[in-house]
């Protein structure tokens, strides 16, 4: 993009913009997957772990800005830390966003087939075949390129915001004519005391995460300093108060008990509500089925872009095997990191359940929000000059280094034995990297072309996406 483009870029995103485009990167099909998950730990009080995990998303996402305002690159995290601390902190950073990203992948294959399941039976074949069918098609989107990936999106922009509109309308009249009932469903508030409150904050988190994607085009902002902190506070306070509606319909909608074994709980929730008012509940429940899967469908798409950006930029810093840097001579998409991606989100999907890979997901996110608040502190110290105009802004920052370290502390014991020995395995890998992937150093250093090609389709997709949630869509 030239100067000159790019400084008419920046005079279009706005406070009003940019707080679409982070209502537009967190709020999407996460709300399908864990809008009852906490139930499990807190009942009713599930709705104290939504407020306490959207503060936690402000302060880690305020650490996101600071860091895209002074050093706008590709590989977010990773450049971040690299740029602070040198390359082996931008190693094990970048690995850890690697891990969170690639555990998380399976999420969105098992949700889908679990709302697909309503409309046509949960048989092991089914299942199999409809987590297939999904990776397979948004791998081959992917592959395509940004022209295929922005016609499947623009198709399932409406969609998406229908159903949730719907379930909300619907739990305030419950509330308003059957207000007993939808109090009896409240009652008592927190049945389980508050000691899965940790727990349940880090799986409820995970609806909050994608804000990260939201600060790509910082670069591109008219007044970063004041727009970018102005912008995130709206926007999180938007989704926080979205989520809770959500949530709240959920809990006056299903007792604590369906609540917590429900698989598809907003569609439960939908057809509960309707019953409450004496209207067929069959409806709702395929609604909102059906708005799930087009959500679902639609994150999975984007998400998988995003990994393999990751992959990519590390990748052509000799961190990653050489193959991940390539990219496809027609399409110009790293298209082996996109296969790569569709296997593991398989795999994942067959062999694991969803609370699990969200817990794991959640705790290398975490140390990735370590680094990244760490990373903004060293970079304000640095570089005053792209310090953002936000008060106490060191003391938040410190509070979000505390907040990423609290989220991946919440995993379960095995879970974090789990994944402190895949943070051994990356700096053992990190330690072999001057022998076996030296030759792929040599291999990178002829692809120049490659690098502007892909550059290219980047920043092509990066605009796309900004176009689109400024257009209303709402994401992930």
């Amino acid at each position: 993009m030239s100067e000159e483009a790019r400084g008419r870029r920046r005079a279009d995103l706005g406070v009003f913009d940019f707080t679409l485009l982070v209502i537009g990167a967190i709020v999407g099909a996460d709300i399908y997957v864990v809008s009852a998950m906490g139930a499990r730990f807190l009942g009713p009080a599930q709705l104290v772990a939504w407020v306490a995990a959207g503060v936690l998303a402000a302060l880690t996402a305020l650490a996101f800005v600071q860091c895209s305002a002074i050093l706008p690159k590709v590989g977010g995290t990773y450049a971040y830390a690299r740029e602070a601390f040198g390359p082996l902190a931008g190693f094990l950073a970048g690995w850890a966003l690697y891990l969170g990203e690639s555990v998380a992948l399976p999420v969105f294959p098992l949700a889908f087939a679990n709302y697909f399941a309503y409309f046509v039976g949960d048989s092991p074949a089914v299942n199999v075949s409809v987590k297939l069918l999904l990776v397979g098609v948004v791998t081959a989107v992917n592959v395509r390129g940004i022209q295929m990936g922005a016609r499947l999106n623009d198709a399932l922009t409406v969609a998406k915001l229908v159903p949730l509109g719907l379930l909300v309308a619907v739990g305030v009249a419950v509330v308003a004519t059957h207000s007993a009932q939808a109090a009896e469903h409240a009652t008592p508030f927190a049945p389980l005391g508050w000691g899965g409150l940790g727990s349940a904050v880090l799986l409820i988190f995970w609806a909050y995460a994608g804000y990260e994607l939201a600060v790509l085009p910082a670069g591109e902002v008219s007044e970063p300093q004041r727009t970018l902190p102005r912008g995130l506070v709206l926007g999180m306070a938007i989704a926080t108060i979205f989520y809770l509606l959500t949530a709240a319909t959920v809990v006056i909608a299903l007792p604590t008990e369906t609540a917590q074994a429900s698989q598809r709980p907003l569609a439960d929730a939908l057809a509960s509500l309707l019953g409450i008012l004496g209207l067929p509940s069959a409806i709702g429940a395929a609604v909102m089925s059906a708005g799930a899967l087009v959500s679902i469908a639609g994150v999975y798409d984007v998400f998988t872009l995003s990994l393999a950006r990751l992959s990519y930029a590390m990748a052509r810093d000799a961190l990653f095997p050489a193959p991940f840097a390539k990219i496809h001579p027609r399409f110009h998409t790293p298209y082996l990191d996109i296969a790569f991606q569709a296997v593991c989100a398989l795999v994942g999907s067959l062999l694991f359940d969803l609370r699990g890979l969200i817990a794991i997901s959640v705790f290398f996110l975490g140390l990735c929000y370590v680094a990244t608040a760490a990373s903004a502190l060293r970079l304000v110290q640095r570089h005053p000059e792209g310090r953002l105009l936000v008060p106490a802004l060191r003391p938040a920052l410190f509070l979000a280094v505390l907040a990423g370290a609290y989220l991946s502390l919440q995993a379960p014991p095995p879970l974090l034995a789990l994944g402190a020995g895949a943070m051994l395995v990356g700096f053992a890998a990190y330690g072999l990297r001057r022998g076996g992937w030296r030759e792929g150093v040599k291999l990178l250093a002829g692809a120049e072309d490659d690098e502007r090609r892909l550059e290219r389709w980047a920043a092509r997709r990066e605009r796309w996406l900004v176009d689109w949630s400024l257009r209303g869509d709402v994401q992930r």
